[in-house]
């Protein structure tokens, strides 16, 4: 197996860095002797070219720019949505994408509207969010759950940290943003922002548009509590979403969501109270009907995968109640 491999100045998933390593696999050579290994060598080939080029890969995906008015501006794709909400000479922006990306939204920011961005709202700690964070080193604010912000600075990730633990509201000219934290769901420091006069929310990756939910487990996420956490979302009175990945959306889709969920937690809990096992509940629980049109995100969410995560969650729920009694 060779490997063409170079070493050059680039902008990463956490920033500018010499040396950065980039290649790709040009002969998979397997001698008479040792060709019925090939499909594991493949496979490692396949892994080693993800881990040498999943971050530089991101560089040819596609961002969008959707104008939704002359304030309010969203850049779709390249990560995480962002979106930019101007008032006066300064931005407010929620996510700042992942390497080039970063410098993409930056620049349309700075040189496309002729702004200065003085706070940030990151939704979590996940890389495609927030590791873009490097782009915008002297933001006085950088709104952040508590949990959020310890992953990041594990990650060496350091800012002007505002920590929200609840609700804070901020006065952009004439205009108000609510910042909310409503729960664990995708992690366990999930926010959102909600614009009330405009009956919009920006909502992480607690929604995304057409997608199965995506729940994050070794970031705190949990699929039961997601449920109750969608719901609190929808008592707030929105009527359009700028969703984690995805277009933006009507308060309808995020309705049909939470909805699947419930019947979701319903039917993986009367399983738990039938005492069924996990391989039993993931066996005889409807997953793909549930799932019904929304799209699997590859290695990170499908139906199956969330009844998994409902069975385990809502037996350590019983398990904790068991235990106070």
């Amino acid at each position: 197996m060779e490997f063409n491999l170079s070493t050059r100045r680039i902008a990463t998933c956490n920033g500018l860095k010499d040396g950065s390593v980039w290649g790709w696999v040009t002969t998979l050579m397997f001698p008479p002797e040792g060709r019925h290994r090939k499909r594991r060598v493949a496979n490692l080939a396949l892994c080693a070219l993800g881990l040498l080029s999943g971050c530089a890969l991101s560089v040819f995906l596609h961002v969008t720019s959707v104008s939704v008015d002359d304030q309010l501006k969203v850049l779709l794709g390249g990560g995480g949505n962002s979106t930019v909400l101007l008032h006066g000479r300064e931005a407010f922006v929620t996510d700042v994408k992942m390497g080039d990306y970063s410098l993409h939204l930056r620049r349309e920011v700075e040189e496309e509207l002729g702004r200065k961005v003085e706070r940030i709202l990151l939704t979590h700690a996940h890389g495609d969010h927030a590791r873009g964070l490097w782009a915008f080193p002297d933001v006085p604010v950088v709104m952040v759950h508590p949990n959020a912000k310890a992953r990041l600075e594990a990650e060496g990730q350091h800012a002007n940290w505002v920590e929200v633990e609840r609700e804070v509201r901020v006065r952009l000219g004439s205009e108000e943003v609510r910042v909310l934290y409503l729960g664990v769901g995708h992690t366990d420091g999930d926010l959102v922002a909600f614009m009330p006069a405009r009956k919009l929310l920006v909502s992480g990756d607690l929604f995304s548009t057409g997608y199965v939910p995506h729940v994050d487990e070794a970031y705190g996420g949990d699929v039961a509590q997601l449920v109750d956490t969608l719901d609190r979302l929808l008592a707030l009175d929105f009527e359009r979403v700028v969703p984690g990945h995805g277009e933006l959306a009507p308060r309808a889709e995020v309705q049909a969501v939470a909805d699947r969920l419930h019947a979701l937690k319903a039917a993986v809990a009367a399983a738990v109270a039938a005492g069924k096992t996990e391989a039993q509940t993931v066996a005889e629980v409807p997953w793909k009907a549930l799932q019904g049109e929304l799209k699997e995100i590859p290695f990170s969410a499908d139906g199956e995968k969330n009844v998994h995560m409902m069975w385990r969650a809502l037996q350590r729920s019983a398990t904790l109640a068991g235990a106070h009694e």
